[in-house]
């Protein structure tokens, strides 16, 4: 099977080598889990290893955010340059619709020959659709659309609280291909952020959770580790 390694010290492990190509997966995960951070290392180790990325964000401007991301990753090089040639392309869409996001996608993949993508979030898009049953269908139509561009794609779902479990699953639990969760668990007087790979079709991965850490440098998951 190919495979999409993320790039993530410590992540492509858990994976058992990487997100299997073409696949959407959900990163899901509370207020404060890192889940921006995740997918933004996601498209620029993409960008090291030779595959162009777009981060669409419907909240932030591609200029706060890459203002947000260039003081976490200080460690990052390249960054701008990145930005300049294109092989790193982060826009902010003029209306929260699928329509307008999968027209983008469309346009760059074909034009800038992108192979990752990142669509933050599907909670705002979700917002924009009066009825639920809508939202699945085209959101279904929508990742079957991103599969035939040949492109792997990740999109952020914001989980009502840190303690997944109890929330209950989202739509997007059943219409992807994958769901990572990111948490931010409390311990005592501290936060321990950790991973779990709650879904990856048609390929085995560590079910554990795993403590990770956001670090100048970027995101390191202590595979082996226990997160208490």
């Amino acid at each position: 099977m190919d495979r999409v390694k993320t790039g993530i010290s410590g992540m492509d492990e858990i994976l058992n080598g990487g997100i299997p190509i073409h696949r959407h997966v959900a990163v899901y995960g509370g207020p404060g889990a890192g889940k921006s951070s995740f997918c933004f290392e996601y498209l620029y180790r993409g960008v090291q290893m030779g595959e162009n990325g777009i981060y669409i964000s419907l909240e932030e401007t591609p200029d706060d955010f890459l203002a947000n991301m260039s003081n976490a990753f200080t460690g990052f090089k390249d960054l701008d340059k990145m930005v300049k040639k294109g092989s790193l392309n982060i826009v902010k869409p003029d209306k929260l619709d699928l329509e307008t996001v999968a027209e983008l996608l469309e346009e760059s993949i074909t034009k800038n020959d992108v192979k990752r993508a990142v669509i933050d979030s599907a909670t705002m898009i979700r917002m924009s659709f009066k009825d639920i049953a809508d939202y699945r269908q085209t959101i279904f139509e929508f990742f079957s659309l991103l599969r035939n561009l040949d492109c792997t794609a990740l999109m952020t779902v914001e989980a009502p609280a840190q303690d997944l479990a109890a929330t209950g699953f989202e739509i997007e639990h059943f219409v992807m291909d994958g769901i990572i969760n990111l948490y931010n668990l409390g311990k005592a007087e501290t936060r321990i952020k950790a991973v779990e790979v709650y879904k990856m079709r048609g390929t085995d991965h560590v079910r554990d959770k795993v403590p990770y850490k956001i670090t100048p440098d970027g995101i390191k998951v202590y595979v082996g580790e226990k997160v208490f």
